[in-house]
């Protein structure tokens, strides 16, 4: 491959700031509100004597006989208090109930407890007072039933009631006071795409609905029936959680993909709630073994002092993002000494005789099948040990980490790897091929040539049906956090945008537009049935309960990351991006841009193909340097104005 070298001169022609919405063409794709107290947008269902008047600030009067019920529709996902004014000469006249999806707007809420008549939470009563009966009264929900996420509220009369000027107190990225003022964004103008903006946007809007007050964790035991949501999850808001409605909490494993889909999409905004995640954690490691939290406070998993060796290894996956995206160096220093006990946690554990780590501790993602030299689990310390190796300050300790790494990649590929399926197995004695071990190895670099990378994305698209992957792992299942990782796997592991577009079209088209009837159209699925109904994890905690599931979930944002580090191929590589690198995979695309700040500056790019020629404009901040890397089928490049010709790679700044 031919190579030339430059420096940075100055950069322009592409917008510094995302955030200035209104202007781009990108913001018709922002599901974030643009009020903190939103309105429903439109009516979606009356049962019984009941009317509604749309007033023409697009208010609606609900006017309301004694067992009819209105459902009223905010469009988006949301979450936090509901008010509204209410007039009755009863002072106990209605009661509320929420659903994020479609399915489940009927006169009772979605779950937040799993049960098998789908009929844990119930409605709310709504209690008046006796000033209820004086005339309209103005009605705010009691704090500790905040509801996280819905996107539907049911009003049901309980007597005749009259009820108006209903909004939502947006409880989530409480540190943004404009909604929209998101700095990271996608885009693609390619006819037909129009897909690929809406998921990204779809991402990233599930990881604001993430971004939490501390004060609103699941309170435990469990309200039944209904909900309280004023536990303290956190030592610090707003919070990076796992999803809006439930669980609520710091579960260190989503973090692997939510964490940089929140710092992309959101800068410092996100950046805040991972360092509150990550504080919390550090708050409850254990001073002596070094394991860091399974789940956060706020979960029966910690109160029960359950334990997970992969949860542990992503803890610290989850660290290296955030400096990296932070650029805190003081941080790192001043948590050196807990992410050392945490790195050799890893190491001290490791089988003499092997290199590899035996799965003490089987809690993980909700998978079966646990235990052994575990592909999964020694795929991510593998990925900790070397990421964390690049920031230690002690040379000794840094090759040390180095060191146990590469024994590891090496006995993983002489003890698990299975030639005959060209996939990995879940471990030596099994005949199981995972979608995490091998989706993990696969991005993380744990393979050893070309040819084996090739295999193993031909044979994790074995595992698809016609909405996505059915795992192996976990019956009658499609996991969007597994299958998120797989996406980065087929991009940064096989080069293989084909197979990743593909893959996000099928998946993630589904979850955004393919089930209007199912999903909020605005957010992204926990999980799924293999026949894509909302019936995850039924045999496996949820005790089908399909009301149960979360549809904020932010998990499943893998694309959100993968259209900007896979495709468009933008990514910083060094702490605050004073390394990067920008290695478009467009695949049939025809032009992409996207951006994001670290606390460094601003990273943009955009790329365009026209035939055999690539047009690149890229802002970075000045005194950094990458790489700008093309595919071999691209004859002339042009980078900010700059035309080469059979040149595949460029170094700039350096």
């Amino acid at each position: 491959m031919k190579s030339v070298k430059f420096i940075i001169a100055a950069i322009v022609g592409l917008p510094t700031v995302a955030a200035q919405h209104g202007s781009n063409p990108w913001d018709q794709y922002n599901f974030s509100p643009s009020t903190r107290h939103p309105a429903p947008v439109a009516v979606h269902a009356v049962v019984g004597d009941a009317s509604v008047r749309t007033c023409g600030n697009g208010n609606h009067v609900l006017t309301m006989r004694a067992g009819s019920r209105v459902s009223l529709d905010f469009g988006v996902e949301v979450g936090g208090l509901v008010s509204f004014n209410v007039a009755s000469t009863d002072d106990s006249p209605l009661s509320l109930a929420f659903s994020e999806s479609p399915l489940f707007v009927r006169e009772i809420s979605d779950d937040t407890g799993a049960s098998p008549f789908m009929d844990w939470d119930q409605a709310m009563n709504v209690s008046l007072g006796a000033g209820g009966r004086d005339g309209a009264v103005f009605y705010r929900m009691p704090e500790e039933r905040f509801r996280g996420g819905f996107r539907f509220v049911t009003f049901n009369a309980l007597q005749d009631v009259t009820v108006f000027n209903v909004t939502c107190e947006i409880g989530f990225a409480t540190n943004m006071a404009d909604l929209r003022a998101g700095t990271g964004y996608f885009y693609t103008p390619d006819q037909g795409d129009e897909l690929l903006n809406r998921v990204w946007w779809a991402g990233a809007y599930t990881a604001q609905t993430n971004m939490i007050p501390a004060n609103t964790g699941r309170w435990l035991p469990q309200v039944r029936p209904g909900w309280a949501y004023n536990n303290t999850l956190a030592i610090a808001g707003p919070v990076l959680v796992d999803g809006a409605k439930r669980d609520r909490a710091i579960w260190p494993g989503d973090m692997g993909i939510c964490g940089p889909v929140a710092m992309q999409a959101f800068g410092s905004y996100g950046r805040e709630a991972v360092l509150n995640a990550l504080e919390t954690l550090f708050y409850y490691q254990n001073a002596t073994t070094g394991l860091l939290p399974f789940a956060g406070p706020a979960t029966g998993s910690f109160r029960n002092g359950a334990r997970s060796n992969t949860y542990h290894a992503w803890a610290l996956i989850a660290m290296y993002d955030y400096a990296i995206y932070s650029d805190d160096a003081a941080w790192v220093n001043r948590h050196w000494a807990n992410i050392t006990r945490g790195v050799m946690n890893i190491v001290d554990r490791l089988d003499a005789e092997t290199g590899l780590q035996v799965q003490e501790f089987s809690n993980d993602w909700a998978r079966g099948n646990t235990g052994g030299f575990n592909s999964a689990l020694n795929a991510l310390n593998y990925h900790a040990l070397v990421s964390l190796a690049t920031l230690s300050p002690d040379a000794a300790q840094a090759d040390g980490w180095r060191a146990a790494a590469a024994r590891i990649k090496s006995q993983f590929n002489a003890l698990l790897w299975d030639e005959d399926s060209g996939l990995y197995r879940d471990n030596p004695e099994s005949d199981m091929h995972p979608q995490d071990g091998n989706s993990i190895a696969l991005w993380y670099n744990l393979t050893t040539s070309a040819a084996q990378r090739a295999a193993i994305s031909t044979g994790l698209e074995r595992n698809w049906n016609d909405i996505g992957p059915v795992t192996p792992e976990l019956n009658d299942t499609i996991s969007p956090f597994i299958s998120s990782i797989e996406l980065l796997a087929h991009l940064h592991g096989a080069q293989n945008p084909s197979r990743a577009l593909k893959l996000l079209r099928r998946l993630w088209g589904y979850m955004v537009d393919g089930r209007p009837d199912l999903m909020t159209g605005s957010t992204l699925v926990e999980g799924m049935a293999s026949n894509g109904s909302l019936y995850y994890r039924s045999e496996a905690g949820y005790r089908y309960d399909a009301s149960y599931t979360s549809h904020a979930h932010c998990w499943s944002a893998g694309p959100s990351i993968a259209l900007i580090s896979g495709v468009l191929g933008l990514r910083v590589t060094e702490m605050g991006g004073r390394a990067w690198e920008l290695a478009p995979q467009l695949g049939d695309l025809r032009t992409v841009q996207a951006g994001f700040e670290t606390a460094l500056g601003w990273f943009g790019a955009k790329v365009e193909v026209e035939g055999a020629r690539m047009r690149v404009s890229l802002d970075v901040p000045a005194g950094t340097r990458g790489t700008v890397t093309v595919p071999e089928e691209y004859a002339v490049v042009e980078v900010n104005g700059e035309e080469y010709t059979n040149v595949h790679s460029i170094q700039m700044g350096w």
